[in-house]
């Protein structure tokens, strides 16, 4: 059994807030034991040194069970504090909350870690009182040295935690701009190649089928005007994604004729999503170039986008010639454009958003999964 794929999923998803998670529960308690066991390991080591009693053997085998009970219990109780807020609220508002890239999230994060954590010390003085038949409230209450540390350990916890809320926001601000950075480098490189080659196109039309050549130009007007205003916004909706698309893709069928059909199917709630912009284009073009362009038949896109338990859900499928199918010469596919999206996706979402591939009996079903955010 692999053990190491669960707990690797449940540490990167661990501190990042999701209503349905894929890793399996024990992986998420195993991995609330560990975090435990290394709080308690450090409280530990400022307590002796606060007591003076590092050396004392006897001091640590008298306090290293209790220490780790109540380590053990706020570690498990910050845990179900999340679960419970993952459950309760709302996926578009879990979204937002992970949206914040500022104070907010360190405020609210820290909140619940502070509430957590005197909940959980509350349950393990009470576990403490109960296994080892001792009144551990009462003798508490003899040392207020150790209310002292605890305060103390709370606001220094508080204010680390929020330090690194911040620097893994700001990390992933400047990731997220390198990443648009490149994608628009790398759409300035695509472009002049799509233009020449579909006014190449229509200058061959012009002679032999003027009302072809005209409906070529009038949908690559229309996707290039929707394409560069795209470019322009850090958002996009599904809508003008739809818009984009279905120009581009009308702009191939008129290249491939009959061999090329598409039907795009969107709720109108799926339409008000919010997203970054150019997802889509790249799942379109890779079922097409790589899936029906190459096959004699052509075939048929299709695209459905629906909103699923606060999750916007789209899925692009085509009857080509399928993942495994070998790639043409000159056009053999490096991936770059699905890395490019699961990155985009990865910076902006986390692990809230996924892009995965399925290879059908005939052609191949594309699926982007990401938090459902409604445009204002």
């Amino acid at each position: 059994m692999d053990i190491k794929t669960p707990l690797i999923l449940a540490w990167r998803s661990f501190w990042v807030l999701k209503k349905h998670r894929p890793e399996p529960a024990w992986a998420r308690l195993l991995i609330s034991t560990g975090v435990g066991v290394a709080v308690s390991a450090v409280l530990l080591t400022l307590l002796a040194a606060f007591a003076g009693q590092l050396l004392n053997l006897r001091w640590w085998q008298a306090t290293t069970l209790p220490n780790l009970m109540i380590a053990l219990s706020v570690s498990y109780t910050v845990h179900a504090c999340y679960r419970c807020i993952e459950t309760l609220l709302p996926n578009a508002l879990i979204a937002r909350i992970g949206g914040w890239r500022d104070w907010r999230s360190g405020l609210f994060f820290s909140s619940v870690a502070i509430m957590g954590t005197l909940l959980g010390g509350a349950i393990g003085l009470s576990l403490i009182g109960g296994v080892f038949n001792v009144d551990a409230w009462g003798s508490l209450s003899f040392h207020p040295h150790a209310v002292t540390l605890f305060v103390l350990i709370s606001v220094v916890l508080s204010a680390v935690n929020w330090l690194w809320w911040k620097l893994r926001w700001r990390r992933q601000a400047l990731q997220l701009q390198a990443t648009e950075s490149q994608l628009r480098l790398l759409q300035a490189q695509i472009e002049p190649h799509f233009l020449f080659n579909t006014l190449a196109n229509v200058q061959g039309l012009i002679d032999h089928d003027t009302p072809k050549a005209k409906a070529m130009l009038e949908a690559f007007t229309d996707y290039l005007r929707a394409s560069l205003g795209q470019l322009r916004h850090a958002d996009s909706s599904l809508a003008a994604e739809l818009e984009m698309t279905q120009s581009y893709l009308l702009l191939l069928q008129t290249r491939m004729g009959e061999r090329l059909a598409f039907t795009v199917d969107a709720s109108a709630e799926a339409r008000s999503a919010v997203l970054p912009p150019l997802l889509l284009q790249p799942l379109i073009e890779n079922a097409i170039h790589h899936g029906l362009e190459p096959k004699v038949e052509g075939g048929t896109v299709r695209l459905v986008a629906t909103v699923q338990n606060g999750d916007l859900r789209v899925v692009i499928e085509d009857d080509g010639l399928g993942l495994h199918a070998p790639r043409r010469p000159g056009r053999p596919g490096t991936g770059m454009a699905l890395d490019n999206i699961r990155t985009r996706l990865l910076t902006r979402y986390g692990d809230a958003a996924t892009l995965q591939l399925t290879a059908l009996p005939v052609g191949t079903r594309a699926t982007l999964s990401l938090p459902f955010t409604a445009t204002k």
